[in-house]
């Protein structure tokens, strides 16, 4: 009698079993809940700007739409955004403990369908955030319309394809950061080095703004796309992709290559 042994799963089999546990896991921590959070804080802070403080901000008659949505956005990438990124990355690598890792990389499962995993985990969450974050700003936008029907928000329409191209010059602007972060948080062990690196990376960012070469910086690229957003009576944002956002790329092609051979070196027993 002849015995088969069982054809193992496919890489992207396995890769849709690791993402769906990962997934599962977040209903246990906080990282679901930061970021739902880290959408709506930012729209809360403005929402009450614009409420106490709008009829210093708006003169009359002026469409208030424009100076909304950039003060938001301003208040949301300078250094909001680039925290929530550096939270997120080491939330989501650190779902396990140490023993979880051990059992997690014990399993049988390839190294790169669980780096996949948390890598497409932590887009997803990104991503998530930032489109509630457009979805809240419009929302509390209208809102203020009815709450302060002085500051004239319903009395000027917004065009979306800005606002849509600005979340993605965002987004993309953002890769970089979180790149990095997720192979920072893989060659630490445990939560406060990789927040370190990223906290101490944020400041340094902030800093160099003035440097000739600061489009270099991916900790700064969510603060330099803020160029992209012009106009007093209608919002206009370019479509092209700004130098800041292909350095972004760039580093984050880099920093997950680096975060694989990282993963792929680290011994089951650690």
């Amino acid at each position: 009698m002849e015995f088969t042994l069982p054809v193992a799963p496919g890489p992207f089999t396995q890769l849709g079993r690791v993402l769906v546990a990962d997934t599962l896991k977040l209903r246990r921590t906080a990282v679901l809940w930061l970021a739902l959070g880290g959408g709506a804080l930012p729209v809360l802070l403005n929402f009450l700007i614009f409420y106490f403080k709008g009829q210093h901000l708006i003169k009359p008659g002026q469409n208030p739409w424009p100076q909304y949505v950039g003060m938001s956005w301003q208040t949301a990438s300078v250094l909001l955004l680039p925290l929530f990124v550096v939270l997120l990355s080491g939330l989501v690598v650190n779902l396990e403990n140490r023993g979880g890792w051990r059992q997690l990389l014990a399993q049988p499962v390839s190294r790169g369908a669980v780096f996949g995993s948390k890598l497409l985990l932590l887009l997803g969450l990104n991503a998530l955030a930032q489109v509630l974050y457009v979805l809240l700003l419009l929302a509390v936008g209208v809102l203020l319309g009815w709450l302060r029907p002085e500051l004239g928000f319903q009395n000027h329409s917004i065009s979306l394809l800005p606002v849509l191209r600005m979340l993605g010059h965002t987004y993309v602007a953002t890769l970089g950061i979180l790149g990095i972060q997720y192979a920072v948080a893989l060659a630490f062990r445990g939560f406060v080095g990789p927040l370190t690196v990223g906290i101490g990376s944020i400041v340094s960012a902030l800093t160099l703004l003035r440097w000739e070469h600061i489009d270099l910086v991916p900790y700064a690229a969510p603060t330099r796309v803020l160029r992209l957003l012009e106009g007093n009576k209608q919002l206009s944002v370019a479509a092209a992709l700004s130098p800041a956002e292909w350095y972004s790329l760039g580093w984050f092609a880099l920093a997950v290559l680096v975060g694989y051979l990282l993963l792929l070196r680290r011994p089951v027993t650690d």
